[in-house]
């Protein structure tokens, strides 16, 4: 007798003696056990996998899923009721199992078994499960554990009424990854076999431009006489078909008031080492002596087009006339000097998001215009990424920690004791690498202007 599990996997092969009823418990029992077993081994390993990298979204529901399989388990071995075979189908630790595999060997894993909602056929609106979403959010991977010759069967419509063939489930994830880009792009989809796969289902994957792994076997009867082996995900496997854009392709950016704010702040060039009364802002030079901002930024902006839409300025000059230090305005006009403005011309997308404490119109024009010029844009402002989110917009951009113009607030000329590379105040901002997104020697007109303030003036 065979137990299997509900996606198709063999848990354990059981015979039968000259006495049926004893050895089929005893069988039995030792199954449960392996499951058990099975089970505490996955939630030991998804645990160690969520104290190791805690920004995984998702992986607390894949723990508490594995934790349902386990309690499911144990009610099985204390059920004094003879057990059913379907009760003995009923677990989907394979499939758990290939999720957090896959979550344990693809690079920049940002989450598992996450939902995306696109519009499907006829306006209807239709969901995705996501198994992991990987390298940085350019791939997505479905993963099964059903049977080759399960899913070759289903493929050749031979499966339940109503359930779709995997290549059938394939194309709901491409259609979806169309509706969320990543840096404009479509995140390229996988598939993983973990029980293995028919070769002519392969190649119908191929022809959508799908990328499938595992155990490839060329009919349905090789498959059931192969012994199984745990697919092999390489990097370079993933770059395959992994999305052509990123973070470093993109040369254009779109720089949100935070970001203008962070790249001038006192605190940034040298200022994290006075001391402040404010709480907050003494916590944020703690912030920047333990990781500053500008060096990540400006290896990040090095080579790159900078661009700033008429609110961002508008807001960032109210600011710089309320509360800058002198420093800090110099190095402003410094930057904006590098910097090409356009119009506010924010994306359908961002203008139709319903305004909440956490979504502001602000932010919506910054972000929507540098959506709508296809830029990357660069922001601290994490709550708003994340409110928009989790309505179904997820905008390209590069996010850095906050920091605050602190020129006039500090408190005396006391200074922190220095033990890090904290940036000097008389250092430039930003070097002559970073480019305009214009070419400012035309007419003799730098990108922005030549002075903070009203005179402030865009090129032709």
């Amino acid at each position: 007798m065979a137990l299997v599990s509900r996606d198709g996997c063999v848990i354990a092969e059981t015979g039968l003696s000259h006495s049926m009823a004893v050895s089929m418990d005893e069988a039995t029992g030792e199954a449960l056990q392996g499951l058990l077993s099975w089970a505490e081994e996955l939630l030991s390993r998804a645990q160690a996998l969520q104290a190791k990298k805690a920004g995984i979204a998702g992986i607390g529901k894949l723990i508490k899923k594995i934790h349902s399989e386990r309690t499911f388990v144990k009610s099985l071995q204390n059920d004094s009721v003879a057990l059913k075979g379907n009760q003995l189908k009923s677990t989907n630790l394979s499939h758990l199992e290939g999720v957090l595999h896959s979550a344990e060997s693809f690079g920049r894993v940002l989450g598992v078994l996450l939902p995306f909602h696109y519009e499907a056929d006829e306006g209807q609106e239709g969901t995705v499960v996501v198994d992991s979403v990987a390298r940085g959010g350019a791939a997505w991977v479905k993963v099964t554990a059903r049977k080759a010759r399960a899913l070759h069967r289903k493929w050749e419509e031979e499966g339940e009424y109503g359930e779709h063939d995997i290549v059938e489930q394939a194309k709901q994830y491409l259609r979806a990854s169309q509706q969320h880009p990543i840096n404009y792009q479509p995140p390229a989809v996988h598939v993983v076999f973990y029980s293995g796969v028919t070769q002519a289902i392969v190649d119908d994957l191929a022809e959508l431009g799908i990328k499938a792994h595992g155990q490839v076997f060329s009919t349905v009867a090789e498959s059931q006489k192969a012994t199984l082996q745990m697919p092999m995900i390489t990097e370079s496997q993933m770059d395959m078909l992994a999305s052509q854009s990123s973070e470093e392709d993109n040369r254009k950016v779109n720089l949100d008031v935070t970001t203008l704010v962070a790249l001038v702040s006192d605190l940034t060039h040298g200022g994290c080492w006075h001391s402040f009364a404010e709480p907050l802002i003494q916590e944020l030079a703690q912030q920047e002596r333990e990781q500053p901002v500008v060096g990540e930024m400006e290896q990040f902006l090095q080579d790159k087009e900078l661009y700033a839409c008429q609110t961002a300025i508008n807001d960032f000059q109210k600011i710089l006339a309320t509360i800058a230090g002198p420093q800090e305005r110099e190095r402003a006009q410094q930057l904006l000097a590098r910097i090409t403005l356009v119009e506010d011309n924010p994306s359908d997308r961002a203008s139709q998001l319903e305004e909440s404490h956490r979504i502001k119109h602000r932010a919506k024009v910054i972000f929507g215009t540098g959506d709508k010029m296809k830029a990357i844009t660069t922001t601290a402002n994490v709550g708003f990424v994340r409110a928009t989110g989790n309505k179904g917009v997820s905008f390209a951009v590069h996010i850095h920690q906050s920091r605050a113009l602190t020129e006039k607030k500090r408190s005396s000329d006391t200074h922190a004791q220095q033990g890090a590379t904290c940036r000097p105040s008389s250092e430039a901002t930003l070097g002559g690498s970073i480019r305009s997104g214009r070419d400012s020697s035309a007419n003799n007109c730098p990108a922005f202007g030549t002075a903070v303030g009203p005179t402030l003036q865009k090129c032709p």
